[in-house]
């Protein structure tokens, strides 16, 4: 066999590992779709359980993704209709140069329910995402069946973690693109270790956020303050935080629950970080199967 004949060989042989590389991936994530919104944005979702069930709604944190939620619906997904959101600037959805506003998220969730014909369903969301769950709780209350705040707070406004990292970096004109990897992780790592291949895809979603996301969901949080409105909720509320929660301390919960309608649920996890969903996915998904079974 001639050198040219070895070459298209390892050619050929190349091409097949990449074919199958890519046919791997792709069946790996057979639930990831897109819906193309009236708000002006294409969102991808992850879609998982009987459609005919009950719609549980998943919203993430700042700069995450809904692979957020890929340790959490798998102990839902058989009893529910679990769509987890690549929210507007995040994951592999559309990433506009603005529209970063608590308003613009809600709608979006909104326009998301109308393109799938959900009329209702249960909101979950964390950090970031229970902020905009709060939103569209109380813009829509007749759109939501039961809300699930986790790692949240009354507001954001005046949070002194979130003042620092907009003072800096995230702020200062030097935030630019590509993100410093040693900031992501340092932005993600919380107080307990979490699955080593989960928490790689962590880091690798958050580098696809751009600054100017960065900066838009930031300036969001310091300046959107709805809190008023969190007295028009009508759904049922569960809490849940993490008592080393280093964002929103337990005061911040206090707060939280004053501000709620009265009979909202309270779920501290011992030990947990900002992250419980990550630290201990299958127990925050337990807590809200044990919240919507009532």
């Amino acid at each position: 066999m001639n050198v040219y004949s070895m070459s298209r060989l390892l050619q050929q042989a190349l091409l097949a590992v990449v074919l199958l590389a890519s046919w791997t991936v792709a069946s790996a994530d057979p639930d990831v779709k897109q819906a193309n919104l009236p708000t002006g944005v294409k969102l991808n979702y992850v879609d998982t359980g009987p459609r005919d069930a009950p719609a549980i709604i998943f919203l993430h944190g700042a700069t995450d993704s809904s692979h957020s939620w890929s340790a959490v619906t798998p102990f839902l997904s058989d009893a529910y209709h679990a769509l987890a959101l690549d929210q507007r600037g995040h994951g592999d959805s559309d990433k506009p140069a603005d529209g970063y506003s608590i308003a613009h998220y809600a709608d979006d969730v909104i326009a998301f329910m109308d393109r799938l014909r959900i009329q209702q369903a249960v909101l979950v969301g964390h950090s970031m995402g229970s902020f905009i769950a709060h939103q569209v709780a109380s813009v829509y209350p007749n759109r939501v069946s039961k809300l699930v705040l986790i790692g949240s707070a009354k507001t954001v406004v005046g949070n002194p973690v979130i003042t620092s990292l907009w003072e800096d970096p995230i702020g200062l004109p030097g935030f630019q693109d590509p993100i410093d990897p040693a900031f992501i992780e340092a932005w993600q790592t919380g107080p307990n270790p979490v699955d080593p291949a989960f928490f790689a895809k962590v880091l690798s979603e958050t580098a696809k956020v751009p600054a100017h996301v960065w900066k838009g969901v930031f300036r969001m949080l310091l300046s959107d303050d709805h809190s008023y409105f969190l007295k028009d909720i009508t759904a049922p509320v569960l809490v849940i935080w993490g008592e080393f929660d280093g964002l929103f301390s337990r005061a911040d919960q206090d707060a939280l629950l004053a501000a709620l309608p009265p009979g909202a649920q309270w779920i501290a996890f011992p030990g947990a970080g900002h992250n419980t969903h990550w630290e201990q996915p299958q127990a925050v998904a337990e807590a809200i199967r044990a919240f919507l079974a009532n």
